[in-house]
């Protein structure tokens, strides 16, 4: 199975709705079979990291603005999503077959609740790329207990503006898919401009 296209869209109470399409050699699943492959790599997020997402911490997240249309929980599970997705496609390959799904979302959830840290968040960009993955460090240590695997991932997965690369495959995973969610996001931002813009003109045509 691969995996051509994914986009996620989520709301503002972070649940990750359509639209993934995927495909199959010459088969191609429909719209609800599609919804239904979303919906249960959401389902499985929800499982693997239910006392995460129910956490203060992670409420707190819901009202902490990612970049600018996303915020940290919203980025965070779409990431999640991305990872668990990655993971699977891996598999099928017989690559990373060791790889615990649970450890994946887990790191995928608190990978930027560092920035829930008033000071960390309202830093200047530069230094807030260093720091928030030691804060996240910190916290996902100290409030969640996470293991040594899921806790690299979360201090290295700026990777490579920070100089150390991922210790373990997770690690990897992890910076890909989050390097992906923030292009996802860069996109519907461009996307929007692009429809005011043309809006704008509409306007003064009319």
């Amino acid at each position: 199975m691969t995996y051509k296209y994914l986009k996620l869209t989520l709301s503002d109470d972070i649940l990750v709705k359509e639209g993934i399409s995927l495909t199959s050699g010459e088969y191609m699943k429909t719209d609800s079979e599609v919804k239904h492959d979303v919906a249960k790599i959401r389902n499985e997020v929800f499982k693997y990291g239910d006392d995460i997402i129910r956490s203060d911490r992670f409420q707190k997240a819901k009202h902490v603005r990612h970049h600018i249309q996303y915020t940290v929980a919203q980025h965070s599970v779409e990431v999640a999503m991305y990872a668990l997705l990655i993971t699977r496609w891996l598999k099928h390959y017989k690559i990373g077959r060791k790889i615990n799904e649970e450890d994946m979302v887990r790191a995928a959830l608190l990978h930027d609740i560092g920035m829930t840290n008033d000071e960390v968040h309202d830093s200047p960009s530069y230094k807030k790329a260093f720091s928030h993955p030691l804060e996240g460090l910190r916290i996902a240590r100290d409030e969640f207990h996470l293991n040594p695997i899921q806790l690299n991932a979360i201090k290295r997965h700026m990777w490579p503006i920070g100089i150390v690369p991922p210790s373990h495959l997770i690690g990897w995973i992890l910076t890909t898919a989050d390097n992906l969610s923030s292009l996802n996001e860069g996109l519907a931002m461009a996307k929007g401009k692009i429809r005011k813009a043309r809006e704008k003109r509409s306007r003064g045509r009319g």
